[in-house]
């Protein structure tokens, strides 16, 4: 009796922590935001809203929005779709490298894939310096700047989440009912349309609303190639560099809403789509050996996609050992130098950002995992409303883009808080990291539930019925059992936030100065190559991470 009362005692005060957690850093800021959009002198009222809705400017900034959202997810879908089938019906030798090739846009900090597209395809960079050379042209042929540049980056570093998905869910798609078809006289268009898109919906819808929310709060492609073209992600930051904080939350609520609404609507759309997957009866075996006008054109298109992949991180790596004046002067920089590295390692201040990225990366996974690896073993284990509530506020964040979840906490945190122990956060160390685990949290519980949903229940039912309590089932046999799926979620976290940049470039302070602030900043003041070696440091991090990942979890990602 007294076990089971300390029992209930434990996860009853689990709760509380996780509500105490959840109200303070997740919801009470949302409000603070929306308190301050409707605020005004005389009280609250739809003002502020209603001077920014009728600004013939302000609209055109959202509708940039919105149009840069849905493009986004149209081109992320087709060529992750695409790829995602080749893969799986025409992929031959190689196949493995090749989808490890495909997902790396994945481990690349957005910020670092701009500025490598840039030193290529910029008016000054290799690709298009050389174009000119070549074709004796007195200009660039392109400007690399404005909307189709911003959609082209996107599209690169995004469509890893259709291809993902969409691969993993064609795992299901079962050979012997395509071959049936095909027996009918079904073309394949008919074969996909019928036999394949359906099991393929589900995974295809989730896909959207994580492309439409990526496209819509992408800060770095905006920033540094839009040229022009305004989104609400960079008038956020431009609102709050001008300390017009009323602006900054209208803006951040409108693109909050912009965000939920389209979530809710696939959502809905998405319910008419429930599969239950099954183990497929036949694999599919790809026709990696056939030779047609078809396969040969597909080839031609991987292997250009493969090229895009690796032409800017070898760009990257090549120019991160060239002089800044050599970057600046020369069509084919060739002043080989290590000082750029040197600097970094050498001079604490330079050193410094890098320190803090990982360290602050760190801290997010850790505090990621001791809140959702619990939660995740609570929602699973116990079904019923309260649960499905927890997991509902866990998840919250995916609605809010990164400049949302920044400004909430500026507006809730830039006074002394109860939820931060009497302490006002902003300016200090700790709000980055904090950010940066709000976002992870919908991640690292999704990763969670997955290994979760691997596990053999007969040991937990085992350890208990050999007289062990919750908590040593829990630490002695759950976590063991489940740790490579955890680890896998902490990683892809820690490589997601080690070059976060919009977050950081509302947040950041004096004191935790992240790497990804700390290249743009020297990208500005010409220092290109300290720049660039910044971005090669952080890719090897990363791939290092990618390695890790692979090794943990190969079921999901291989």
């Amino acid at each position: 009796m007294i076990k089971k009362q300390q029992k209930y005692t434990v996860r009853y005060l689990w709760y509380a922590v996780i509500l105490f957690l959840v109200i303070g850093y997740i919801i009470a800021p949302f409000f603070h935001t929306l308190a301050q959009a409707f605020q005004t002198e005389d009280g609250y009222s739809l003002e502020a809203f209603g001077g920014y809705l009728s600004n013939p400017n302000q609209l055109r900034v959202i509708s940039n929005t919105v149009w840069m959202g849905v493009c986004s997810a149209l081109t992320c879908g087709v060529i992750g779709i695409a790829l995602a089938m080749y893969m799986t019906f025409l992929a031959g030798r190689g196949k493995k490298i090749i989808h490890i090739l495909l997902l790396s846009p994945m481990m690349i900090p957005g910020v670092i894939t701009v500025i490598s597209f840039i030193q290529l395809y910029g008016e000054s960079g290799i690709f298009t310096k050389g174009l000119e050379y070549l074709l004796h042209l007195k200009s660039a042929p392109y400007e690399f700047q404005g909307f189709g540049a911003i959609i082209f980056v996107i599209t690169y570093t995004q469509y890893v989440y259709f291809y993902l998905n969409v691969y993993v869910a064609l795992k299901y798609v079962d050979q012997s009912t395509i071959e049936a078809a095909r027996s009918l006289g079904a073309s394949r268009f008919q074969v996909f349309k019928d036999v394949v898109w359906p099991v393929i919906t589900p995974a295809v819808l989730t896909s959207l609303i994580v492309t439409f929310a990526s496209g819509i709060s992408a800060y770095s492609a905006p920033n540094l190639i839009g040229g022009g073209f305004k989104v609400l992600s960079t008038q956020i930051v431009r609102s709050k560099a001008n300390n017009h904080m009323d602006v900054a939350s209208v803006q951040v609520i409108l693109l909050f809403v912009i965000s939920l609404a389209v979530m809710l609507l696939i959502q809905y759309y998405s319910r008419r789509y429930q599969v239950n997957p099954t183990d497929r009866t036949t694999e599919i075996k790809p026709v990696g050996g056939k030779h047609s006008l078809f396969v040969f054109l597909c080839r031609i298109v991987i292997l250009l996609q493969i090229l895009l992949i690796i032409l800017p991180i070898l760009a990257i790596i090549y120019l991160s050992f060239m002089e800044t004046r050599s970057i600046m002067t020369n069509i084919f920089p060739h002043d080989f130098t290590l000082e750029n590295y040197l600097t970094i390692f050498q001079k604490p201040r330079a050193f410094k950002p890098l320190v803090n990225s990982l360290q602050m990366s760190v801290m997010a996974v850790g505090a990621g995992l001791v809140i959702t690896v619990p939660s995740s073993y609570l929602i699973v284990r116990y079904k019923g409303r309260f649960h499905a509530a927890l997991r509902l506020f866990l998840m919250l964040p995916w609605t809010m883009p990164a400049s949302v979840v920044a400004i909430n906490l500026i507006n809730s945190f830039n006074k002394t808080s109860i939820f931060a122990f009497g302490q006002s956060l902003i300016g200090g160390f700790y709000i980055v990291p904090v950010a940066y685990t709000i976002t992870a949290l919908p991640l690292l519980l999704s990763s969670n539930e997955v290994a979760l949903g691997g596990l053999n229940k007969n040991l937990e039912d085992a350890s208990r019925s050999l007289g062990a309590d919750m908590k040593h089932t829990f630490l002695r046999v759950i976590v063991p059992n489940i740790a490579p799926g955890i680890m896998a979620g902490g990683v892809l976290v820690l490589i997601r936030t080690i070059g976060e940049y919009t977050m950081s470039a509302l947040l950041y302070g004096v004191y935790n100065r992240p790497i990804s602030i700390s290249m743009i900043t020297n990208m500005q003041e010409f220092k290109i190559g300290i720049s660039l070696a910044y971005g090669v440091i952080t890719i090897f991090i990363c791939y290092l991470a990618l390695a890790l990942i692979f090794l943990l979890d190969k079921k999901r990602f291989m």
